[in-house]
């Protein structure tokens, strides 16, 4: 196991640290050594192992208690949140490094089933290989990354799932399925999703930042709606746009080199933005169950 706080001993230098277990489990010293020396070798801490846990840095804390997980070369590692005390950058290194580890372990003949515990989304989207999103310790959906993305089972995995998160908005249902009214706009249902919608009356909208775009299209499945800029939130290589829909606040992703029809414009200017209505969702209002699957 590897704690969130993880949990060192302040008196043993780090070869101590990673040796500690072999030792309690009566492991002869020529195999101890020689497994210490190996998972330093494998997390690049060699020359660590003569330190003591107050003279390392998180993210070297942390490797060592990996490594001490390492050492014991088990069927099942659990991880309990282990980088959640590492700052933004080396929490992205880390996730690298652990998930390269696991790769590694594989490679050498040596697979081990790793349970990752985390509240944040990008460790567990980048790093699982299959994730079980959990609410009021209840299962919601256990599946691979890119299905949990794009086939959320229900309203709490979708908002869950993404970053920005999804737009999740209630929606009256018109005209038999055919229509979605939204803000006091009238949107066209997917067409292959009609027929689930026929017995609803109010569902839960859902549409994902990136499948509304802010210049003009001329893809049919594209529904063009006019919408009040709120503000803009720059990140580099895409902006993040707020605007309302009535008085219904919703969010784009949009590139940052497709920018252009937004230049100028300020905070309460209208602007035409796009809805992918081929990718969107709808929930039920009771359960929340996703009626598109």
């Amino acid at each position: 196991m590897v704690f969130q706080n993880y949990a060192l001993y302040p008196h043993m230098k780090v070869y101590d640290n990673l040796a500690f277990g072999l030792k309690l489990a009566g492991t002869p010293k020529a195999e101890i050594d020689a497994r210490v020396r190996e998972a330093a070798k494998l997390l690049e801490m060699d020359h660590l192992l003569d330190r003591f846990p107050k003279q390392l840095s998180g993210g070297q804390a942390q490797r060592v208690a990996v490594g001490r997980a390492i050492v014991k070369r088990p069927e099942v590692f659990l991880f309990d949140e282990p980088l959640s005390n590492l700052d933004a950058k080396l929490r992205a290194s880390m996730r690298v490094r652990l998930t390269e580890l696991h790769r590694t372990l594989r490679e050498q003949g040596r697979p081990s089933t790793v349970v990752y515990v985390t509240h944040d989304q990008v460790e567990a989207m980048t790093m699982g290989e299959r994730i079980c999103v959990l609410k009021d310790g209840e299962i919601q959906q256990v599946d691979t990354p890119t299905a949990l993305y794009d086939r959320p089972a229900n309203v709490f995995v979708a908002g869950f799932i993404g970053s920005p998160e999804m737009n999740i908005i209630p929606a009256e249902v018109t005209n038999q399925g055919a229509q979605l009214s939204i803000g006091g706009v009238t949107l066209p249902a997917p067409q292959k999703h009609m027929e689930r919608l026929k017995s609803q009356t109010q569902v839960k909208f859902g549409i994902r930042p990136e499948h509304i775009t802010a210049g003009g299209h001329s893809e049919s499945a594209v529904h063009m709606v006019d919408g009040t800029l709120r503000f803009m939130e720059h990140m580099g290589s895409e902006v993040f746009v707020h605007f309302t829909l009535g008085e219904i606040p919703l969010t784009a992703r949009v590139p940052a080199d497709q920018l252009r029809d937004l230049a100028g414009k300020a905070r309460g200017d209208s602007h035409a933005f796009g809805i992918q209505m081929d990718a969107c969702h709808a929930f039920d209002m009771d359960t929340g169950l996703n009626l598109f699957l």
